[in-house]
């Protein structure tokens, strides 16, 4: 694991690959995948999920770049 953030640099937080901004950002997309598939019948892919959150100008940078990177690293399930 590296000693700073893939996306800005700074300190990581353990034991994420993240630094806190990040990392948080990677939670909450995480956790709030579920409530999306639910709500789109249980068929919503992560790529869908992505693609729809990086169109809409609500979602943050954080958010954004916490995608980019795991569409760029392939760890889309």
């Amino acid at each position: 694991m590296a000693d700073h953030c893939p996306l800005c640099e700074r300190p990581t937080q353990a034991p994420s690959e993240f630094c806190a901004l990040h990392d948080a950002a990677h939670t909450n997309l995480e956790n709030a995948y579920s409530a999306w598939n639910k709500s789109y019948g249980g068929n919503l892919t992560k790529d869908e999920y992505f693609a729809q959150l990086e169109k809409r100008e609500e979602t943050g940078r954080a958010v954004k770049s916490v995608i980019q990177y795991l569409l760029g690293k392939g760890g889309v399930a």
